[in-house]
């Protein structure tokens, strides 16, 4: 059967997904392979791991060796790979529940010319690298630790100031219960922990952002929900936070303490909860008018929204859109043109039992999707949701690449149903 003709099998799904669109000629199509059916990390990256030419997989704790996906152990597998959930068990009954992995990236770090891994491990707890040990892979790699104790569930390694060099970007604990929102050098000494460069400082605000009234951190810092993009239009990337906004500096951009626009955007997007968790964040132009709006999913109850950019009294603020509210525990997003018609969609998904069944809508299926603008017959403006697969869902990161080389978009996801990749059709 031609592609274009294929009917996705959304309608098994549509008590669940009003917003999405049934047209087949609309739907951007996946092949799903499973790379691992137990739980071993909550992400997952690609990457040439061993200089053969042939894309691998990096998924916390292992790395799987294309194309073929045998694994290699990075570290030792925690105790939480090969079991499985029980949604019976208490939130607090010990490691086993969390995989030690919600972020993972890759570089060459020690200038050897082989791709070296980091992984943050779960927020309040530290994120290391590790060493390529250049194919002698039966044994575990040398771990560094980067940062002691980061925070934010939604850590990144972005291209913050534009010159091909991305730097990580999260939240870092101080002491004294607080905490900031940081970029991070490594520093010459792989054995020393990477410079922070603070962006916020919990003392700099006039507004406190607490955790149980014992924590305070700058926004981002801490908690879930963080994205950079251009707000202001100047042509200097931004960090977004589900509080507002950093505007990048226009001179002497690696300077610290960066102006912050406050714009509660997660009290905006539903007032009955105080600071709403988001999972990434992302800027870009829905509308056409100009300026760049932003999108963000709940981490841990259910909508998606995107943030249309407006000017108030002389000023950035936002008018709420509601794209989808029956998908659950978005806890992770990123952006891409899939179809490659020069505009980005967003890739959004649930994550399985974030919270062990204590989430609303934790039983539900675990939904992956696409999110793309749309105009409707009157010419208005639709951000749809459309089913990539109902059986997987995100874990905190959803990494996006052409790992067959096909000139098309792939999607691979990782949490407590296993790895999952999805090659575009």
């Amino acid at each position: 059967m031609d592609q274009q003709n294929r009917y996705f099998p959304i309608l098994l799904l549509a008590f669940l997904f009003a917003s999405i669109s049934v047209k087949a000629q609309n739907e951007i199509a996946f092949k799903k392979i499973v790379i691992d059916k137990t739980y071993i990390s909550s992400a997952a990256t690609t990457a040439d791991i061993d200089r053969d030419g042939i894309v691998d997989i990096v998924a916390g704790d292992v790395w799987y060796k294309g194309p073929d996906w045998k694994k290699y152990e990075i570290r030792p597998a925690g105790a939480y790979y090969n079991t499985t959930v029980d949604p019976t068990r208490p939130m607090g009954s010990g490691a086993r529940y969390w995989a030690r992995s919600i972020g993972n990236y890759t570089k060459d770090l020690d200038g050897d010319g082989w791709l070296d891994v980091i992984t943050f491990n779960s927020q309040g707890s530290p994120c290391y690298w590790y060493r390529n040990p250049q194919k002698n892979y039966d044994q575990l790699w040398q771990e560094y630790m980067a940062i002691e104790l980061f925070h934010n569930e939604s850590p990144q390694m972005v291209d913050l100031f534009g010159d091909g060099e991305p730097v990580v970007l999260a939240g870092n604990h101080i002491g004294d219960g607080k905490y900031t929102l940081s970029w991070f050098t490594p520093k010459a000494d792989p054995k020393e922990l990477w410079e922070p460069h603070v962006i916020g400082h919990p003392d700099n605000f006039d507004f406190k952002v607490s955790y149980r009234n014992t924590e305070y951190y700058a926004p981002g810092g801490r908690g879930h929900g963080l994205g950079i993009g251009d707000i202001n239009g100047d042509g200097i990337q931004d960090v977004i936070t589900a509080q507002g906004w950093y505007q990048g500096p226009k001179e002497g951009m690696k300077k610290e303490n960066w102006a912050f626009h406050r714009v509660a955007l997660d009290t905006l997007a539903d007032p009955e909860k105080i600071h709403l968790l988001f999972a990434q964040m992302f800027a870009d132009d829905f509308d056409g008018d100009g300026d760049n709006d932003i999108i963000a999913g709940s981490a841990h109850a259910y909508g998606l929204w995107w943030f249309e950019q407006v000017q108030k009294d002389g000023k950035i603020d936002f008018i709420k859109h509601e794209i989808a509210m029956d998908m659950s525990q978005l806890h992770a997003m990123n952006a891409v043109d899939l179809d490659g018609d020069g505009k980005l969609e967003f890739v959004t998904g649930k994550r399985y039992f974030a919270h062990l069944g204590k989430d609303p809508g934790a039983f539900d299926p675990a939904v992956l999707a696409y999110v793309k603008r749309e105009i409707d017959d009157g010419g208005k403006l639709k951000m749809k949701a459309h089913l990539i697969d109902d059986d997987s869902g995100s874990g905190t990161q959803i990494w996006i690449t052409d790992l067959n080389e096909d000139g098309k978009p792939d999607v691979l996801t990782s949490n407590k149903k296993g790895t999952h990749l999805f090659l575009q059709k």
